[in-house]
């Protein structure tokens, strides 16, 4: 992943980018993330939706860590309306180009973003289309 310097605000920014780091050479989850085939890129952004660590390009990972922190700041608010205990873990959302999963945080976000699998139709027991 590519860590965008010029993009880190402060003292935090750099925190989670050194823990990012770590916790990648301990866990390689997001490399396998990245390795698969359907996954075109993996965005960390910051409390403000800035990116932190990306493999896509900096002008995709600005847009999708933007738009999708307000989406996810607008979420949360929406869920505690309902439930002040509740909080959100992941927002999947699913367009006929990609799929986009975002785990919302206070203080950074993940996003993954992937080629969107082909939705079949539901068959009843006897084989007929639903």
């Amino acid at each position: 992943m590519k860590i965008i310097t010029n993009l880190l605000k402060d003292a935090k920014d750099e925190w989670l980018v050194r823990q990012t780091a770590l916790i990648n050479t301990s866990n390689p989850i997001v490399d396998r993330i990245m390795d698969d085939d359907s996954v075109e890129g993996v965005i960390m952004t910051n409390k403000e939706g800035a990116p932190i660590l990306t493999n896509v390009s900096v002008t995709s990972a600005t847009n999708y860590g933007r738009g999708l922190h307000k989406f996810g700041a607008l979420a949360q608010m929406y869920v505690k309306e309902l439930d002040p205990l509740e909080e959100i873990m992941i927002i999947r959302i699913h367009t006929k180009k990609n799929e986009i999963m975002m785990s919302p945080d206070d203080e950074f976000n993940i996003v993954v973003i992937q080629h969107a699998r082909p939705r079949h139709k539901l068959k009843d027991k006897r084989g007929k289309d639903k």
